[in-house]
């Protein structure tokens, strides 16, 4: 099988080069005896092309009504926005000091060859809103 990602990346590394990011894999919930849940993550690093997100993009989340700062995420392997019916997803990448929360996937190819995903920035725990 030919590698596409590991192509377009080699190609594309002299202007925008790729860099090592955490993947925070949800794994979903636990539940304490005091019946609070907390989120399950599994960390990775993968390697990811980070990029502006295009009119296209922002344009899929139109709808939601929402000032947010948005970033489009060329990854090695896949990763998954939130569906509740199928019950997965609630991915994070964690790369400019910040964590992203994987709000739509564009484009998937495979578990294991890449995909395109448009995050957006979460205000950090320790961080509160006045």
């Amino acid at each position: 099988m030919i590698d596409l990602f590991g192509i377009a990346s080699s190609v594309l590394g002299d202007v925008n080069p790729m860099r090592e990011i955490t993947l925070r894999k949800s794994l979903g919930v636990a539940q304490t005896s005091d019946f609070l849940v907390s989120p399950q993550f599994e960390d990775l690093t993968v390697l990811a092309d980070i990029q502006a997100t295009s009119t296209g993009e922002l344009q899929l989340t139109e709808n939601m009504e929402q000032q947010a700062e948005m970033r489009a995420v060329y990854l090695s392997g896949a990763a998954h926005a939130l569906n509740r019916p199928l019950q997965i997803g609630g991915d994070l990448l964690v790369f400019e000091g910040s964590d992203w929360l994987i709000t739509n996937v564009l484009e998937q190819w495979g578990e294991k060859d890449w995909c395109k995903v448009l995050v957006t920035r979460q205000i950090p725990s320790q961080q509160t809103l006045d």
